[in-house]
């Protein structure tokens, strides 16, 4: 039986790790299956993969080389994978890289072709001068701008920012709120006995994770803790060893990939020292579990949902070190502030199918198809 829902393609590059595909499932969870067929391209197989059959078992994933090693590889599968089937809409959520990948929907003649900026990047970001040198043509190929954030939108569409429209990381916000046994049996599970700092995310140069272990070892001097970080990534075992040289490796864990709601929901105070960010969606799940945060000057403002954040330079450890012991106490989430609304995914998510069918409207009223 032919499929006659609208057809989506999305290009996330790397599912197993980041926030992109996290944020990108919950719109998919709650976006309209009988209307719209969500398909992916990733680099290869991950947790994925089981989350997007749980969701629709007809999505389809297809599979293509990496753009940062293999360009050209990439590009050829990502061609193919384009004319694979009738898509109406292609979406890449690979920012500059979007540069490489929407040629390639566009030599398919995809009608609707979406670049979304998902961060941002200065010159004390990871491969800038790439970065840099690919921003002016990331969207080159596109007709329509989409961004995580103003400030992600301003970072790589420049002068044509206000074009783009601000699609909210939108969480489910109950899935992080819990009461204070749900907290104790937790800590108890976890054994945790000290205040617990946490971190969830990458371990790469971006979340500026050496800085995070200055700081905490500092506080350790002040009083007992423990420094809990959530991810994987390239910097991981530098980390460990930076942890011995400082003599905090027994205080600091390390744990692997996985739903951090628990997490939040046990630690005492979470800390993101960015040295950039496209908005910081870690942070408002952990304002979500009533969790304390410490940011950076670079995290933007619209991540402090709670009004609460405190945001901090990434210049003085010694700083960092005194807020952490400074906070005593957890918050209170308060899901109706149009502050935490605005990333409840409850009420979000009409908003991507509502795109797709203004953007394909306006295409069938110019003749596109």
């Amino acid at each position: 039986m032919e499929d006659r829902r609208i057809k989506i393609l999305h290009l996330i590059g790397n599912a197993s790790l980041g926030g992109v595909a996290a944020c990108l499932l919950n719109y998919f969870r709650f976006t309209d299956k009988s209307n719209f067929r969500f398909d992916f391209v990733t680099y290869g197989k991950s947790g994925f993969d089981a989350r997007v059959e749980e969701i629709d078992p007809t999505s389809r994933i297809y599979t293509i080389p990496s753009f940062e090693k293999n360009p050209l590889g990439a590009r050829r599968a990502l061609y193919k994978a384009c004319l694979s089937d009738n898509y109406a809409v292609f979406h890449s959520h690979m920012t500059t890289l979007s540069a490489l990948a929407l040629p390639c929907a566009a030599k398919a003649e995809i009608p609707v072709r979406i670049c979304h900026a998902h961060s941002a990047f200065d010159k004390n970001s990871d491969k800038y001068i790439v970065k840099k040198l690919l921003r002016p043509w990331a969207a080159s190929k596109a007709t329509h701008y989409m961004a995580c954030s103003e400030h992600a939108a301003r970072n790589l569409f420049r002068k044509k920012a206000d074009q783009a429209f601000i699609l909210p990381n939108a969480i489910d916000l109950h899935h992080f709120s819990c009461n204070e046994q749900d907290r104790l049996d937790l800590r108890k599970k976890f054994s945790l006995t000290d205040k617990t700092v946490l971190f969830t995310g990458r371990f790469v140069y971006q979340k500026n994770l050496f800085f995070l272990l200055e700081a905490f070892s500092k506080a350790c001097e002040k009083e007992l803790m423990t420094l809990v970080l959530v991810g994987d990534g390239k910097d991981k075992p530098a980390l460990q060893t930076a942890a011995k040289d400082l003599g905090i490796a027994s205080k600091v864990r390390f744990i692997p990939p996985c739903d951090p709601a628990d997490w939040y929901k046990a630690a005492d105070v979470f800390c993101l020292p960015s040295r950039y960010e496209g908005l910081g969606m870690v942070a408002v799940e952990a304002q979500a579990a009533g969790l304390p945060c410490i940011l950076s000057y670079d995290v933007p403002d619209e991540a402090d949902v709670s009004g609460k954040s405190v945001f901090l330079p990434t210049s003085d450890p010694s700083l960092w070190a005194e807020k952490i012991v400074a906070i005593k106490k957890r918050n209170t989430a308060d899901f109706s502030s149009p502050e935490f609304s605005a990333f409840d995914i409850r009420k979000q998510a009409h908003l991507l199918g509502d795109f797709y069918a203004h953007a394909l409207k306006r295409n069938l009223n110019e003749g596109i198809f």
